[in-house]
């Protein structure tokens, strides 16, 4: 889906222009040793049926994670992680990504992980959200009419009596 890479684009570079100080922003990629901290990588964790618009698209709605890491050795590592993990959420809201098929996002939360490592090299902090994504294009299955095809009546001035008395839309303004 041209939709999903767009989308993924867009956050990582809407992210690397927002949040300067990360070292590394990625998508749908996995943390390795060589990764510059600190590190924002970002991806997909699921996509669930949305509510149908009705114009041939898809709704989906996406749920994303952000792994925030930080280097377990920087003095003030919890700190650092909560406070991007933070900025994160901020930047987050209402968020559209300049996109025109996504609505705005929505349900951030951000959570420390635990850590189970003695030796560990990174602090971690977790973001999700979730977001609507329209897929596909819109559908208009029926042919386009000529200006005056369509008129409205106001009731109780409708049906084939009062059809004369019909106006077309041109003619309301």
């Amino acid at each position: 889906m041209s939709e999903l890479i767009r989308l993924s684009q867009a956050i990582t570079t809407t992210l690397q222009a927002s949040m300067p100080e990360l070292a590394t922003v990625q998508a749908l990629t996995v943390a390795e040793q060589h990764t510059l901290l600190p590190a924002l990588i970002h991806t997909f964790t699921a996509l669930q049926p949305g509510a149908d618009p009705g114009d041939g698209r898809t709704c989906i709605l996406a749920s994303f994670e952000a792994r925030i890491l930080v280097d377990a050795q920087h003095p003030q590592a919890p700190l650092q992680a909560a406070t991007l993990a933070a900025r994160l959420t901020q930047l987050l809201r209402q968020q559209f990504w300049c996109l025109d098929f996504v609505e705005a996002s929505s349900n951030a939360s951000a959570r420390p992980l635990a850590n189970t490592d003695a030796v560990s090299v990174a602090v971690e902090w977790r973001v999700q959200w979730q977001q609507p994504v329209y897929l596909g294009d819109l559908q208009w299955p029926w042919p386009d009419q000529p200006p005056g095809t369509l008129l409205f009546a106001f009731s109780p001035d409708t049906g084939p009596a009062h059809s004369a008395a019909y106006q077309a839309p041109e003619d309301l303004a």
